[in-house]
């Protein structure tokens, strides 16, 4: 009888560990659902923004550069006004300006987003001197914005309208006969730091050729 008994006791005793260790692996399983769950949903929010970002096809651009050839009439109505332009390193150039690009992100397939440069451009007049960098071009705004006394400002409208795009060599892309319109604040800066009048809001500046470098797998 006391065998019985202590058989008993201890199949009560295996009984009653067994359900505790079933209430914790039921515990510990919920846990893990609820980790599961959150992972899925962390899964599907990291998915989501993968997708979003290939969805977007931006490219990150890391290098090339943008030529700007200068409208005759520009050139001869600065020279008229005794102004000189001067490229400000790496830049180069006087009648055709070259920008090396620095950076940026676009979307290959229609050139949207922006483009960074280094360089810039000096505009002297009579000891005055007013300084343009850190061009940034922006195919969305349809601008190219320049810093001047420390703060960005638009310097020309992009006449987008009928500009020719082709791909070239080892990930690069061209975009062509994009016209560089003076933005009126631009021209209102200009000549009042070079007490002038002979920037115009709407002169067309010249033409511009962007010649893009973009990183491998980002199309």
């Amino acid at each position: 009888m006391l065998r019985s008994c202590l058989r008993l006791s201890a199949m009560a005793v295996i009984v009653a560990a067994g359900l505790v260790v079933a209430a914790c692996g039921t515990s510990s399983g919920s846990s893990k659902t609820s980790g599961s769950s959150t992972a899925a949903t962390s899964g599907t929010s990291s998915s989501t923004w993968a997708t979003t970002t290939y969805a977007s096809r931006q490219a990150t651009v890391i290098g090339k550069y943008t030529n700007v050839v200068v409208n005759p009439a520009v050139s001869a109505a600065l020279k008229h006004a005794g102004i000189t332009v001067t490229a400000v390193a790496p830049a180069t150039g006087k009648t055709t300006l070259h920008f090396p690009v620095s950076g940026g992100q676009i979307v290959v397939a229609t050139l949207a987003g922006t483009v960074d440069h280094t360089g810039g451009l000096t505009f002297s007049r009579s000891g005055k001197n007013v300084t343009l960098s850190s061009f940034v071009i922006n195919t969305n705004t349809k601008q190219l914005t320049a810093t001047v006394g420390g703060q960005s400002m638009p310097i020309f409208d992009l006449n987008l309208a009928s500009p020719k795009r082709a791909m070239g060599p080892h990930g690069t892309v061209v975009a062509s006969s994009i016209t560089l319109i003076v933005t009126f604040q631009a021209a209102a800066a200009l000549n009042s730091d070079l007490g002038v009048s002979t920037f115009k809001a709407r002169m067309n500046f010249g033409i511009a050729t962007i010649a893009i470098a973009y990183a491998r797998g980002h199309r």
